[in-house]
């Protein structure tokens, strides 16, 4: 069982520990010696991590996603925690899952209940079928309830596909009465349906993986598969509206350069869309806050999220919140063992 999550950690601590090897890569010093550049993670957070003088054992022992135990000494390096590892070594004993893999903090049989309350909205009646095979089925539902959102950036937890879901459906149904001149039915089974593919894109046995279909087809295409897959076993569907359910599908991630083989061209695309994005990005917004919280972020703003590209405003302090501290006025690099030279850095 752990002792240490990264979360808990803080500048000093020595220790040894189990962590899942989220990533890996090898870096040269300016001397030449190659060194380990780590993320380390379990289910409170990721932690990146240092191995200097890096043997060929060092090197080739290991790979992404096993289990290593480190053992090093926690810092700061440019106001962010990293190990100092020491020594690791490729962990081979059983592991508990629940200590890699976060749950959504919310109920998920509340949440499920209620997701089948707003899709029994739905008058379609080839609709009504669709989305029966999908959520009145054992297996697929039971994937359904368990999977995450994404491996990263939001939802990143058991139960965050159902979260996430529910949430872009509770939009999408206060759009369509926005929006009377969409196809509510059509809105409701998409928005339903379009992280569908998910289902198939992870594994999360032990750890957030991408599966062969992950790689290989990804959950925008794999999602519009199933759907037509499932459209066509019912008799007399319309294949226009299959088409359409396919193409809100397909368009929800909006623009090309994120992965969208198709533009929305319909509105209750567009809808899908908008919600969608409305909610990964309000995941996104969420999650930095806590981290930015749990690094002790000085002032108003976190810092520049990498997938956002902009720092987050933490919101208007209120009069029982902590008076916001100015930013620091050292320079964290002066104090570095190597003042001009981030292992971390882009490379």
């Amino acid at each position: 069982m752990k002792r240490y999550f990264v979360s808990e950690l803080r500048e000093g601590a020595k220790i040894e520990e189990v962590f899942l090897l989220a990533s890996k890569s090898v870096g040269n010093t300016r001397a030449g010696q190659p060194f380990l550049k780590m993320k380390l993670s379990d289910r409170s957070g990721t932690m990146d991590a240092v191995k200097w003088n890096a043997t060929p054992t060092d090197l080739s022992c290991v790979s992404e996603m096993d289990f290593i135990v480190a053992r090093g000494t926690v810092g700061l390096y440019n106001g962010e925690m990293q190990m100092v590892v020491e020594s690791f070594r490729k962990h081979t004993d059983k592991i508990d899952a629940a200590d890699f893999l976060a749950k959504t903090p919310h109920d998920v049989d509340a949440m499920f209940k209620e997701l089948q309350e707003l899709l029994g909205q739905v008058k379609d009646s080839s609709l009504s079928q669709l989305l029966a095979s999908f959520f009145e089925d054992e297996v697929t539902a039971g994937k359904f309830r368990e999977a995450p959102a994404a491996t990263k950036l939001h939802h990143a937890c058991i139960g965050g596909l159902l979260e996430h879901t529910l949430n872009v459906v509770r939009s999408c149904a206060a759009l369509a009465e926005l929006y009377p001149e969409a196809d509510r039915d059509l809105v409701l089974t998409a928005a339903a349906l379009h992280d569908i593919g998910k289902i198939e894109e992870y594994e999360w046995s032990t750890a957030l993986r991408f599966t062969d279909a992950g790689h290989l087809v990804g959950h925008v295409v794999g999602g519009a598969m199933m759907a037509k897959g499932a459209a066509d076993r019912i008799e007399g569907f319309d294949p226009l509206l299959n088409l359409a359910l396919q193409h809100a599908i397909l368009a929800h991630h909006g623009m090309k350069e994120y992965g969208s083989p198709k533009q929305p061209k319909s509105l209750e695309a567009m809808i899908v869309h908008t919600a969608d994005e409305l909610d990964a990005n309000v995941g996104m917004y969420h999650k930095a806050i806590a981290e930015s919280e749990h690094d002790g972020t000085l002032g108003l703003f976190t810092k520049r999220h990498f997938m956002l590209d902009r720092p987050l405003f933490k919101g208007i302090p209120k009069p029982c919140d902590s008076a916001v501290l100015p930013e620091p006025s050292f320079d964290s690099e002066a104090i570095s063992a190597e003042t001009d030279y981030d292992p971390f850095g882009e490379e």
